[in-house]
């Protein structure tokens, strides 16, 4: 997703982001529907995801974006698919849109849903739905853009993924780390393995995480410590680069800049510099 986007879901009362909750059924597998109106992505933008996969469809089925991924210039279609750790990866829409529809899913289920394995990700972070749901995809993709409301778009991607529900099983313990790094409470793999009370094997975890979310349990703190630095960074109020640095676990300034620059290829006063906010 464009880096945008995690700025205005963390964000109460964002006129930018609507949020639909999934229903019941879909739970386990989805931790929201989004509508992302998309009035401040001009241009070359960086493409990031934060440990939750998500499927995102282009406001008009002839949508299409240009990825750069590693050097290469690739071309997406309307629905696309994002996750896994992303480092310096840019996207720019190829037609002017409005607006984007998000599927937001829960890491842990995610794979299960779509009978793929958890390192899909590992060396394409983004690419066409089409390439996971062969099957069916022309049918979804037929329903969703025949009607432009979104009630329609919800009731499509619920119908969508509804015939995709399978028994899943996972260990209870990691939705409860998770939860204690979206509360920012670990910033190493060690203080991880000690949290939610109790003491984890590493070996066990560094194995589940790659199992059923799909990257290491480090990568994932990691993506996380860069979000929020750049949550924090992208503030109206202005801080100094050094207090920032030690707020999220960086050994210092330098050390927060060369993390910044390997994310988004660019150091965080260019990064701002460069890129047009809200």
């Amino acid at each position: 997703m464009p880096i945008n986007f995690f700025r205005h879901i963390y964000t109460p009362n964002n006129a930018l982001i609507t949020r639909i909750s999934p229903p019941e059924s879909l739970r386990d597998f989805v931790e929201g529907f989004y509508v992302f109106k998309t009035q401040d992505l001009n241009g070359r933008q960086l493409f990031f995801n934060d440990g939750y996969p998500v499927i995102t469809l282009m406001q008009h089925r002839a949508g299409k974006m240009l990825i750069n991924l590693n050097g290469d210039i690739i071309n997406i279609g309307n629905a696309w698919v994002c996750g896994g750790l992303l480092k310096n990866i840019y996207c720019e829409s190829s037609i002017s849109t409005e607006e984007l529809f998000v599927i937001r899913f829960n890491p842990i289920t995610f794979f299960k849903l779509f009978n793929i394995r958890g390192n899909v990700f590992k060396h394409k972070p983004v690419f066409d739905l089409a390439e996971i749901v062969t099957d069916d995809f022309g049918v979804f993709n037929n329903n969703f853009y025949s009607n432009a409301s979104i009630e329609h778009k919800v009731e499509a991607a619920t119908n969508f993924l509804s015939q995709r529900i399978c028994a899943t099983a996972f260990p209870n313990v990691l939705g409860d780390v998770i939860n204690h790094i979206e509360q920012g409470r670990s910033l190493t793999v060690r203080e991880l393995a000690k949290s939610c009370g109790v003491r984890i094997n590493y070996k066990w975890l560094e194995r589940n995480f790659k199992k059923h979310i799909g990257v290491s349990p480090k990568d994932y703190l990691l993506l996380r410590r860069f979000l929020n630095t750049y949550r924090s960074l992208d503030s109206l109020s202005p801080k100094v680069l050094l207090q920032t640095a030690l707020e999220h676990g960086y050994y210092d300034d330098n050390h927060l800049i060369k993390d910044f620059r390997s994310f988004s290829g660019q150091s965080p006063k260019a990064f701002f510099q460069n890129n047009n906010r809200a």
